[in-house]
């Protein structure tokens, strides 16, 4: 483990392990992808979980598909490998835990940002003042179907005005809307902390969780065009039902989707 970060700080370490949110921590000041590493340290069956991987840096950072996840210094990146069903959560739920991070992340920019405008694209895009902020990416490791790694990246203290022209008209950072840097330790371990509740309350009540959702999402009242499997389908949002399903009405009726990739909205 790497606690000499100039990004992460021994001090900030000691915060992370004190809040008591974690089974096992591991600090990088640099990684290829913290999903990646997460899925290594998923395979051995006495890890404690949840296990968080953290780093200052990554350079092969993935999101859904074969997009790429840019981020510059002061961003939060990291994954959580996870036990859902230690919280009774069943394995049939598993897909849901993308939104509960999501509403968790939501949650914690409000917290930090109150004046803040947030939303949340389905399934696992966090939008803050009308561009992305944040993003997640679930994965279920080969080694272990108990185990879910939740990855998630967070543009906190780094400012957009360094990364590429098209990105920057489309995502934002905290620091770009609060105008100063924030507590970025303070802000992973509030997102560590409302994760842990809402997974919690999907356990008890799923529906509960989705009627929270629902008033962040972006989608409702708004023509989609969805990519689910190998059909593409279009039609009008009209959010998300007690399952986490995307509801859209088309032509031929009401379709309630799992999974599936939001293509465009407007």
């Amino acid at each position: 483990m790497d606690c000499t970060s100039a990004e992460f700080t021994s001090a900030d370490v000691e915060r992370i392990r004190s809040a008591g949110l974690v089974g096992e921590l591991e600090v990088h000041s640099e990684i290829g992808s913290t999903n990646d590493r997460a899925a290594e340290r998923a395979a051995d069956a006495a890890l404690p979980c949840p296990c968080l991987i953290l780093a200052a840096r990554q350079t092969a950072g993935r999101g859904r598909g074969s997009n790429v996840w840019w981020s510059g210094p002061g961003a939060l990146t990291f994954s959580v490998v996870l036990e859902p069903r230690r919280v009774g959560l069943p394995i049939e739920s598993f897909p849901q835990v993308a939104l509960a991070a999501g509403l968790a992340v939501c949650e914690v920019i409000q917290q930090s940002l109150p004046q803040a405008v947030v939303g949340l694209k389905w399934p696992n895009d966090v939008f803050l003042s009308g561009k992305k902020v944040s993003g997640i990416l679930l994965e279920s490791p080969q080694s272990s179907s108990a185990r879910l790694i939740a990855g998630i990246g967070l543009n906190v203290n780094n400012s957009l005005a360094a990364a590429p022209a098209e990105l920057r008209r489309t995502a934002v950072s905290m620091i770009d809307v609060a105008g100063a840097r924030l507590d970025r330790t303070g802000v992973l371990i509030l997102l560590l902390e409302r994760l842990d509740v809402w997974l919690r309350a999907l356990a008890l009540n799923g529906p509960g969780v989705f009627e929270r959702w629902r008033p962040y999402c972006v989608l409702t009242g708004k023509h989609v065009s969805l990519r689910a499997g190998t059909r593409d389908v279009e039609g009008l949002c009209r959010g998300i039902d007690d399952g986490g399903r995307l509801l859209i009405a088309t032509s031929q009726g009401t379709e309630a989707h799992r999974s599936g990739t939001v293509l465009s909205f407007e």
